[in-house]
């Protein structure tokens, strides 16, 4: 009985720690969402998996657009208050590479995703930066082929920055 006892806890223990990381950084909490950043570049790396794939992108130093008119925001996003995400967004300070953790697959297709992305491809995101990974941000907003697909579903959290 002790034996199994034993078992049952490390196997729980074990699941537990490997799960950890995920949980980590999934959260709009472990997102700073008071500081949204307007990242436009290439994709130079993807990993295509559930539950979160991933894009990395070599932003360029652009200045956020005068008027976000010309970016294609779903109605969904705009009933989410994205306006105010929008007035509070900044253009990255230097050109650098940025990985934006998306929502799931099977999300991205029923938010209109047109494909998934390919190396060479210009990509353009509203996105949070993490909390605690350099260069790491979660989008609410990214446009690939013209077409704006949401990353966010419910109102936001203060996020780490608790503003």
């Amino acid at each position: 009985m002790l034996r199994r006892n034993v078992v049952v806890s490390l196997t729980l223990l074990a699941t537990w720690y490997a799960a950890f990381p995920a949980y980590a950084h999934h959260g709009w909490g472990y997102y700073d969402t008071s500081a949204p950043l307007y990242v436009v570049g290439r994709v130079t790396a993807i990993n295509w998996r559930n539950p979160h794939p991933t894009v990395t992108i070599q932003a360029n130093q652009t200045a956020v657009p005068p008027d976000w008119k010309a970016l294609p925001i779903p109605r969904e996003l705009t009933d989410l208050g994205f306006d105010s995400t929008l007035s509070r967004t900044k253009a990255l300070t230097r050109a650098e590479a940025w990985t934006l953790d998306l929502a799931p697959i099977n999300r991205l297709e029923s938010w209109g995703m047109p494909r998934p992305p390919h190396v060479g491809d210009e990509m353009v995101a509203i996105a949070f930066p993490s909390c605690s990974e350099p260069r790491v941000a979660r989008p609410a907003l990214i446009v690939l082929d013209g077409i704006g697909v949401r990353q966010q579903s419910v109102g936001l959290p203060a996020g780490c920055s608790n503003k």
